[in-house]
Formats: C-alpha cells, sequence, structure tokens
C-alpha cells in the first residue's frame, strides 16, 4: 500500500510530465494534423449558435485537442502513474515478448502484473470508462480470460478489469457479459464470475492500493499541485492564440465572400478536392 505522501509526490512528478508533452503539442503548431470534416461545420456553425470563423476555428480546435488531451491521459495512467507510482508491471510488448507466458494472444488485452505484498498476482485489464468496450470486445475477452484461467492455472488469483472513472452501477452490460453473465439476450460466453472482478471509479482506485478508500482524492491531489506548480495557463492561453490564427489563416481566406458570408462549398473542395 502507498502512502498519501507517495501517491500524491508520484501523481504530481508524472502529471508535470504530462503537462509538458501537451504544452509541446501547442507549441508544434500541430494544424497540419487537424482533421476538418467538410460535412460537419456547417451544422456546428448552425447547432452551436456561431457568429463567425473565428468562433468555429474555436470549436474545432478545442475538439481536435480534446481527442489529444485524452488519449494522452489514458497513457499518462496507464504508462506512468500505475507502473511508477504503484509498482504495477506494465505488460508491453517487450516485456510480453520475453515473459512466458505473456507473450500469448491471450494475454493481449492484459495491461498489467500487480503483486501484492503477500505474493498474490493479479491481472489487470486496464478501460477508460463505460464506454470502453462493445459487446465484440466483451465476447472476447471472456474468451481471453478463460483461456487464461484454464491453460495457465496458478498463473493468477484474480483477474481484474479496472476501470479508472464512472461508479460501477454505471456501467453497461458488457461489463457483465466479459464475466458470463446473461442477463437479456443470451451470449456465447463462459461464467468466469469467481475468477474476474469488475471495479470502476473509487473501487478501482481502492483495490489497486490494496484497500486505501482515499487514493482517488490523493490522485486528484496530485493533479492539482502539478497543475499549480507548472502554470500551464499562463503560456497556453498565448500558444492557443498562435494555434487558432494558424487555423483561421489556414481556412477563412479561401472561404469568406465578399459580403463576410462563409461558403462551405469552397470549403469543401478545399478539403476534398
Amino acid at each position: 500500500m502507498k502512502t498519501k505522501q507517495q501517491v500524491v509526490d508520484g501523481v504530481k512528478i508524472w502529471t508535470k510530465w504530462w503537462l509538458n508533452q501537451r504544452r509541446q503539442k501547442l507549441e508544434d503548431q500541430l494544424s497540419e494534423s487537424m482533421s476538418v470534416n467538410p460535412f460537419l461545420l456547417p451544422f456546428l456553425f448552425d447547432y452551436h449558435d456561431l457568429d463567425n470563423f473565428e468562433d468555429l476555428a474555436d470549436l474545432i480546435i478545442a475538439s481536435h485537442l480534446m481527442i489529444g488531451h485524452s488519449t494522452g491521459f489514458g497513457k499518462l495512467i496507464d504508462e506512468k502513474i500505475l507502473p511508477h507510482v504503484f509498482d504495477t508491471v506494465k505488460l508491453d510488448s517487450t516485456y510480453r515478448r520475453i515473459t512466458i507466458p505473456y507473450s500469448g494472444p491471450a494475454f493481449n488485452e492484459i495491461d498489467h502484473l500487480v503483486t501484492r505484498q503477500d505474493g498474490r498476482k493479479e491481472l489487470l485489464s486496464l478501460k477508460a470508462g463505460k464506454w470502453t468496450i462493445q459487446l465484440t470486445m466483451a465476447m472476447q475477452l471472456n474468451t481471453s480470460f478463460n483461456e487464461i484461467i484454464t491453460n495457465h492455472p496458478g498463473l493468477c488469483n484474480k483477474i481484474v478489469v479496472g476501470v479508472f472513472y464512472g461508479k460501477a452501477d454505471d456501467l453497461t452490460d458488457k461489463y457483465e457479459i466479459l464475466r458470463g453473465i446473461n442477463r437479456g439476450a443470451h451470449h456465447n460466453v463462459i461464467d468466469i464470475q469467481q475468477h474476474v472482478e469488475v471495479y470502476s471509479g473509487r473501487d478501482f482506485w481502492k483495490w489497486l492500493n490494496d484497500g486505501d478508500h482515499d487514493t482517488q482524492e490523493w490522485i486528484l491531489q496530485g493533479i492539482i499541485e502539478a497543475l499549480e506548480e507548472s502554470k500551464i495557463n499562463e503560456t497556453s492561453k498565448e500558444l492557443l492564440a498562435k494555434f487558432k490564427a494558424g487555423v483561421v489563416a489556414k481556412y477563412e481566406a479561401d472561404i469568406r465572400e465578399a459580403d463576410g458570408s462563409l461558403n462551405w462549398y469552397k470549403l469543401l473542395k478545399k478539403i476534398n478536392g
């Protein structure tokens, strides 16, 4: 079990690293990598009751950056905070390639090995939220987990599917299906409830830190302290303004008519040819 100070300090270190990565994305001015859907933009303009292209640029930039923020934060949890703060073993491609039996395809959705102080070993499949898995994946997880349980007895005490935000009551039935539970339509899954658990939100962080109820608050504290010390807001405003100017310069001149209106057909041609 990690203490409050260990969790706060560790999370703060890696959150600062991640904030620097996000700042670098703005500094690199990645407008060229931004994908713009010309069919959706007229809807966004009207739906959000926008007045000009600058407002539209704000919206599409926020959407573009949000995808990166979400993906990057998931990697922060998976690749930095879990192994470096909570001492899990990340089953990355290098580890799996040289460690038997983790190289097998049944372990494709196993992300971490968690070893407890008493020697118990638990396998973790990490998910972000309740919509992370659909029916096909749930059934595949059931098959893979059953293969691990059947073909590698004694390898672990438990397989855990951990959802790092959201309450258990809000999870979709896919998290039951992966354990072999059929409550509505019958799916071809095997009952592995005795070997597989699903923990979400507070319960996940509590399980990860050997039962400490307040672990998620410590993680948030580390994130907040990292933000306060990094002062990213002092640099992001200027960088976002530069990013916006680049997007406006790239599109606006070619689609604005003499009367000030926006010609969506010109934008379509500019993007699609």
